[in-house]
């Protein structure tokens, strides 16, 4: 008996049926939809096909629903996109208020109270890295370790 689990995660590449049954066939035991991504008609009709799948394969196909954790998104820059540079100062700011290549606001302007110095901020899922050098009341002033283009 297999102590581990294979999950597949299945998303718009992945969910035509024959495709499914293939995946289960191989060895999938668990399906895993990600909420982060797509309509919850889209993840609903996703769910159907896959618990069709699992019926025309004569097998229990578990499903675990990934549900979008919190998020905290960047205000409107003026110019609609900026390029960060590694290096950079760049501000996080409580208040709304236009954004250009020295800050932005963001959404949440509680964040300073749950971020410390020293803490690492992603922004652009990931892309694009900054570490908080400073807080000044509810704004965070950053430094940008990896840069990239940021927009609205």
């Amino acid at each position: 008996m297999r102590l581990t689990k294979i999950v597949a995660t299945i998303g718009p590449a992945s969910d035509e049926p024959e495709l499914l049954q293939q995946l289960i066939r191989a060895g999938v035991d668990v399906a895993r939809l990600n909420f982060s991504h797509g309509s919850h008609e889209e993840q609903q009709a996703r769910f159907a096909r896959i618990r069709a799948a699992a019926e025309a394969t004569d097998k229990f196909v578990p499903i675990i629903l990934d549900t979008k954790g919190p998020e905290v998104r960047l205000g409107k820059f003026v110019e609609g996109v900026v390029e960060l540079q590694p290096g950079q100062n760049f501000v996080l700011y409580a208040a709304e208020r236009p954004g250009d290549a020295q800050g932005v606001s963001v959404s949440w302007p509680h964040l300073s109270a749950h971020v410390e110095v020293g803490d690492t901020v992603l922004i652009d899922d990931g892309l694009v890295e900054l570490v908080v050098r400073a807080k000044h009341g509810p704004d965070l002033y950053c430094l940008v370790v990896v840069g990239g283009v940021v927009r609205d």
